[in-house]
C-alpha cells in the first residue's frame, strides 16, 4: 500500500542538505521540572562537577547511516532567565547498546563508546524557553536499530546557575531512567565510576541529525506545551503540533497508532524500522523548508486519559527511488 502510493507521483525535485531534529521524548521549552547535575551548575557550587548517562530506546532514533552532530536542551538559570555556563571541561561520549536500562556502573553502560565531544573552556549561553544546541566535534553513525546510551561529564568553572528540562514534564515514567554522579568544585565527580542517583528523569533533548553526503534525514516530532485544566502536557481539549522533516521536495505519509509493533518490522526496501501500523493522519509533500506541521487535537474527554499514541512516517526524496521509515514520536494523554 506504502509502494503505490508513492508510485502515482511523478513531481521531480532536488535534495537539500539539512539539519533534521528528532526529540526526546518531545520539543516543548515550557514544564515545571529540570535536572542540574548533567550540565547546569549552582551558584554555591553544588553540582560544579558530575557524569550523567541517559539511555533512548531505539525507537526515538533515527535511521540506519543517519550522522547524529549534537544535542539541544533547555537551559536557564533559577529566575528563569538567560545565563552563560563555561565548561573548564565538557565531554560527550555516546554508545549503542541493547540495553533496556542503566547500571549504576557507568562503564559497564558503554559497551562501545565513542567520545564525539571533548571540550575545555567551553561556554554555551543558554537563552531561557529555548532550545540551546550543543555541537559535537565528532559525528555518530547511526545504525537504525539499537538503543543509544549519551554519557554527559562536566566541570563548570567559573560557578554558574543554571538548570536544564526533563521529560518528566512529559510524566513518562514508561522511559529508562537516567544516572547521576555529583558534587562541589574539586569532588571529581565527573569521573566517578558509580552513579549515585539511579532514578532521575533523562534530559530533554533534541537530537540534531544529517545524513551522508549531506542529505536530508526523514524525522517526527511533538510538542505539546502546558495547557488544560491541570497545566500538563499532552492534555485533553489541547492541540498538538506534529511535525514531520526531511529534504524539499519530499513525498511523506504520516501513520499513527495507539500501539507499537512488538516486535517491530523491517519491510527492504524500505530503508530503516517500522514501529507503527496505524492509520493513515496525513499525505503531501514537504515544503521549502523540509517541515510540514499539523495539529492533532485531542477531544476534551476525561475518558481518553492515559490513552498511548505513536506516530511515525514513511518519506520518499524526490525522485522517490527510496523510502525511509521516521523515528517514532509518542505520548500519553493527560488530563
Amino acid at each position: 500500500m506504502l509502494r503505490s502510493l508513492f508510485a502515482t507521483i511523478a513531481l521531480l525535485a532536488p535534495v537539500a542538505a539539512q539539519t533534521t531534529v528528532s526529540s526526546y521524548v518531545q520539543d516543548s521549552v515550557t514544564g515545571f521540572y529540570g535536572n542540574t547535575v548533567p550540565l547546569g551548575c549552582a551558584s554555591s557550587g553544588l553540582f560544579a562537577q558530575g557524569r550523567s548517562q541517559i539511555l533512548i530506546p531505539a525507537r526515538f532514533l533515527a535511521g540506519p547511516n543517519a550522522a547524529l552532530n549534537g544535542i539541544a536542551v533547555v537551559g536557564h538559570n533559577s529566575s528563569a532567565g538567560n545565563v552563560t555556563i563555561t565548561y573548564a571541561s565538557l565531554k560527550i561520549t555516546v554508545s549503542r547498546t541493547t540495553a533496556t536500562s542503566l547500571s549504576a556502573t557507568f562503564a559497564s553502560n558503554l559497551p562501545l563508546p565513542q567520545v564525539v565531544l571533548n571540550a575545555t573552556n567551553l561556554s554555551v549561553p543558554y537563552v531561557a524557553g529555548t532550545w540551546t544546541p550543543i555541537q559535537f566535534a565528532t559525528t555518530y553513525l547511526h545504525d537504525g536499530t539499537s538503543n543509544l546510551v549519551i554519557e554527559i561529564q562536566k566541570v563548570v568553572n567559573p560557578l554558574g546557575d543554571a538548570t536544564m528540562r526533563t521529560i518528566q514534564n512529559a510524566a513518562r515514567t514508561d522511559l529508562p531512567r537516567m544516572i547521576n554522579a555529583f558534587g562541589g568544585v574539586g569532588s571529581g565527580a565527573h569521573l566517578a565510576a558509580t552513579a549515585t542517583v539511579t532514578t532521575n528523569y533523562a534530559l530533554s533533548m533534541q537530537l540534531l541529525w544529517n545524513g551522508l553526503s549531506g542529505t536530508a534525514v526523514p524525522t517526527v516530532r511533538l510538542l505539546s506545551n502546558n495547557g488544560g485544566a491541570a497545566s500538563n502536557q499532552f492534555a485533553i481539549g489541547t492541540t498538538v503540533t506534529h511535525t514531520v522533516q526531511g529534504a524539499p521536495g519530499a513525498l511523506y505519509i504520516n501513520m499513527q497508532s495507539l500501539a507499537l509493533l512488538q516486535p517491530p518490522r523491517l519491510l527492504p526496501p524500505i530503508v530503516g524500522v517500522q514501529w507503527v501500523d496505524g492509520v493513515t493522519i496525513g499525505l503531501g509533500i514537504l515544503p521549502a523548508g523540509g517541515a510540514s506541521t499539523f495539529g492533532w487535537a485531542i477531544p476534551a474527554n476525561a475518558g481518553l486519559v492515559g490513552l498511548y499514541s505513536a506516530f511515525q512516517s514513511v518519506v520518499a526524496p524526490a525522485p522517490f527511488s527510496q523510502l525511509f521509515f521516521t523515528n517514532v514520536a509518542d505520548c500519553f494523554v493527560r488530563s
